[in-house]
């Protein structure tokens, strides 16, 4: 549990923050001070560097497997969020040139701060029970993904039916365990 590291992160910080700051101190009997630049220079790029790889695992290469996990309850709540974080990737994967449908009653609420960070300008739309709603109208140069999650697989061939020339596809996890349905309408199709 992460939680109960948080009282050690100041250690953790103070641990990485000692050895760069004394690099960056012997700089200073450095005698060039182009050198002494230098050394702030690398320092400054490199934890740049850093920040910005710590935020590209996290958003976008990041699993935290909840079969891992003892408790039953801990693993629930980490399978709502394995499938929010793999919905939000999948939707940004697909970019901004397509219209989100989420087919019948997800079991899962949807994250919306995550995905805009991920993807600008995607439209998300719910369909609760497609049989019973008319069709989309199209919007010039956009597609449409249907994700259909457990459940609602039901509704699967209505709305193939619908929306022809469509591409049939599942998301998995990345341990290999199937998490939804998508199928995918090209724009202009």
């Amino acid at each position: 549990m992460l939680a109960r590291w948080t009282p050690a992160f100041p250690a953790f910080y103070a641990a990485i923050a000692i050895p760069a700051g004394a690099w960056v101190a012997s700089a200073k009997v450095w005698p060039c001070e182009r050198w002494r630049w230098l050394a702030h220079a690398v320092l400054g790029v490199g934890l740049l560097a850093s920040g910005c790889a710590n935020i590209d695992f996290y958003f976008h290469r990041y699993y935290a497997d909840p079969e891992s996990l003892r408790s039953e309850r801990y693993k629930r709540a980490q399978r709502v969020y394995e499938v929010q974080t793999m919905q939000s990737r999948y939707m940004a994967s697909v970019g901004s040139n397509y219209r989100v449908v989420v087919v019948g009653q997800s079991p899962y609420p949807y994250d919306a701060d995550m995905t805009r960070y991920l993807v600008q300008g995607q439209e998300y739309i719910t369909f609760s029970n497609p049989q019973d709603q008319s069709s989309l109208a199209p919007v010039t140069g956009k597609g449409l993904v249907f994700l259909f999650f457990p459940g609602t697989e039901q509704y699967r061939e209505s709305v193939r039916e619908r929306y022809r020339n469509g591409t049939d596809d599942e998301v998995r996890n990345p341990m290999g365990r199937h998490l939804f349905y998508t199928y995918v309408v090209a724009p202009g199709k």
